[in-house]
């Protein structure tokens, strides 16, 4: 599932990084590269995406 074009970063990517640093966006971007290129993953409408980053984050935490 792909949570950022620009990057190419995918789901497992975020989740992985959510299990190890926790929910802070910052740290998640850092991590991944999610959402540090067009930042349209960013909000929760981009249509560029399958899931948008804060929603990837809700997800993974709900899922761990």
């Amino acid at each position: 599932m792909l949570v950022c074009d620009c990057n190419d970063v995918h789901f497992d990517a975020i989740k992985e990084a959510v299990k190890q640093h926790g929910s802070d966006i910052e740290t998640i971007m850092e991590i991944t590269n999610a959402g540090t290129a067009c930042e349209c993953c960013l909000e929760k409408d981009c249509e560029k995406v399958d899931l948008p980053l804060p929603l990837a984050i809700q997800r993974a935490l709900e899922e761990l």
